[in-house]
């Protein structure tokens, strides 16, 4: 079961190692595959004219890449979420925090390229990731529109005066590199000039604690371009290649753990070992985060949370 506030069952088999390219061997469940089945999206996660508030002293925006080499990851996500609320709770990796599900597509190709979900806490957050539409496509380029997702949260994500959000891009390709204005004006996300590139700003905006989640180009190799072309965009120990699709929440409360100053990795390894990981799964995780521990440098309290 997931943390006191979040009680739902489980998927075990999310968590397990092994990969493929079928939903069952990917890791999710059957029934994440029947909760997110929704092919008309619904009214509340439409960007237009929508402010993504939290009051939160520590929001935590995941935008998922829902096109179709990506798709698994929102019914893994959803599989693992009570386990992933419940560990950030019951290890006191932050103190107060809310999660707003999103998601990305391809807004040259793509019926609904940007999908908003709200903050929310606990159970609640079912509510959103359920109303995801899996579209499944993309425009098979190489690129999808990250960046549009990205000016959308500079321009309308709202935080809390001394809140320190952490927004986790999870994908496989390059964003486009500047914002198209009639896309950006599609959705009624203020924009006055085209060519804007808003990752820069977009990290100024939240203390730098922007993430990609790299996942292997058409899960097949992690492409050297698309590496490097993240790695000049954002800071980066802050690109975690994702060596093994399952482990994509290990890695997401890994980062957490350390950004937030309660674990260092080799005390996040500890925690890991206690909710039943494999030693295979310990070493791919450690691996992707080695970057980042490095840079980060603390010691773990014991306490509380910095966040």
């Amino acid at each position: 079961m997931g943390g006191s506030s979040y009680d739902r069952d489980v998927y075990s088999s999310s968590s397990s190692s092994g990969w493929g390219r079928s939903s069952s061997s990917f890791g999710a469940s059957s029934y994440s595959e029947s909760r997110l089945s929704s092919s008309r999206l619904h009214q509340s996660m439409m960007p237009n004219g929508k402010l993504l508030e939290s009051k939160a002293k520590t929001p935590i925006i995941i935008m998922l890449d829902v096109t179709g080499s990506n798709i698994n990851f929102a019914r893994v996500v959803y599989d693992k979420l009570p386990m992933f609320y419940g560990q950030i709770e019951q290890k006191k990796y932050l103190k107060d925090f809310d999660i707003a599900i999103c998601a990305v597509g391809d807004a040259y190709t793509d019926k609904y390229p940007l999908q908003i979900g709200s903050f929310a806490k606990g159970i609640e957050i079912d509510s959103w990731i359920e109303k995801l539409v899996l579209e499944g496509e993309g425009g098979g380029q190489r690129k999808e529109s990250y960046e549009l997702a990205a000016y959308y949260l500079l321009k309308n994500a709202r935080f809390a005066p001394g809140s320190r959000p952490i927004v986790f891009f999870i994908g496989d390709e390059m964003p486009y590199p500047t914002v198209n204005k009639s896309q950006a004006n599609k959705f009624d996300i203020e924009c006055f000039e085209g060519g804007i590139e808003p990752f820069t700003l977009l990290r100024e905006k939240v203390h730098d604690n922007v993430f990609m989640l790299l996942n292997k180009y058409c899960s097949r190799n992690f492409e050297g371009d698309i590496t490097s072309f993240w790695k000049k965009l954002l800071a980066p120990e802050h690109v975690i290649k994702i060596h093994e699709e399952k482990s994509i929440v290990d890695l997401m409360l890994g980062i957490i753990s350390m950004v937030s100053e309660s674990r260092t990795l080799e005390s996040y390894k500890v925690d890991m070992r206690g909710r039943g990981q494999t030693q295979a799964r310990i070493d791919g995780v450690s691996e992707s985060l080695e970057g980042l521990s490095n840079i980060i440098g603390i010691k773990p309290t014991q306490k509380g949370t910095r966040l």
